[in-house]
């Protein structure tokens, strides 16, 4: 078990960190089948930090990467709780890598009725609701 309770997932010999995170992989294929993705990587990464002095480097670890046209253009992390780590990672990933979006996803059709929504819509989500009651 990961964090979060998550238990791994094994589907077409993948192993996902999360049932949810496999739920998105199947979705992103019927996008390919449609033609609207042209290649899905797995767990694509970027370094952030190079290794110095006795540190290690730093690196952002996506779990999906999105090629059109034959270019990475987008990276996916299906999240359901952003830990400050991620956040902190994800701020460095932006301003190194400007051409490749970042967009963070969660399932949450109690918020919204959608089957998938980025982490910010749920955010705004919970936000109104909150002001509703």
């Amino acid at each position: 078990m990961s964090k979060y309770n998550a238990k791994k997932v094994e589907y077409k010999g993948i192993v996902f960190d999360s049932t949810v995170e496999c739920e998105y992989y199947q979705y992103l294929e019927k996008q390919k089948e449609l033609g609207l993705i042209e290649h899905i990587e797995l767990q694509p990464r970027f370094e952030l930090l190079p290794k110095m002095y006795k540190q290690r480097k730093t690196e952002y670890v996506g779990d999906f990467g999105l090629w059109y046209d034959g270019e990475l253009k987008l990276v996916i992390d299906v999240k359901g709780m952003p830990t400050p780590l991620a956040r902190y990672k994800a701020k460095h990933f932006r301003y190194k890598y400007p051409n490749i979006k970042l967009m963070w996803v969660c399932k949450a059709p109690k918020y919204t009725g959608k089957q998938w929504i980025t982490y910010e819509e749920l955010i705004k989500a919970r936000r109104e609701r909150k002001k509703a009651k």
